[in-house]
């Protein structure tokens, strides 16, 4: 079960610990998060997908939508709770957290294999495949 009601000290700890998920958490909770975070500080430039709560644990979960609510129930916004170097941190794990996946599978030759030809286009006069070669 979910929680709604929180004291200022849930509150509190809600935000520190989504915040230090958020910037410097590795896995997919981190992303969500960092996300969540983003859209609270500017929803127009980073809309909320509401769909991305059912992926964060219960915990992280019910911090979000306790912070959440808090903030819609008053009015305010999350710019007067965290500073922008914070949210800067948010976005630099984000970047990180989505470069990491972008390059998860790197590109990789078999050994043995004619490396690519020079920045001309053409093979260098001496390249003789592996299997060509003759040992004296």
């Amino acid at each position: 079960m979910i929680t709604l009601k929180a004291s200022a000290n849930d509150i509190e700890r809600a935000l520190h610990e989504l915040h230090e998920l958020a910037s410097s958490g590795t896995g997919s909770d981190a992303r969500h998060a960092g996300n969540f975070l983003l859209a609270l500080w500017d929803g127009e430039l980073n809309p909320l997908n509401v769909s991305e709560f059912q992926y964060l644990d219960p915990n992280h979960m019910r911090q979000a939508l306790q912070l959440f609510t808090f903030l819609m129930t008053t009015g305010t916004g999350l710019k007067k709770f965290m500073s922008s170097e914070a949210i800067d941190q948010v976005a630099d794990n984000l970047s990180r957290l989505s470069c990491e996946s972008f390059m998860a599978t790197p590109c990789t030759r078999a050994i043995g294999s004619n490396p690519p030809p020079p920045s001309g286009g053409r093979p260098s006069p001496t390249a003789t495949p592996p299997a060509a070669r003759t040992l004296p």
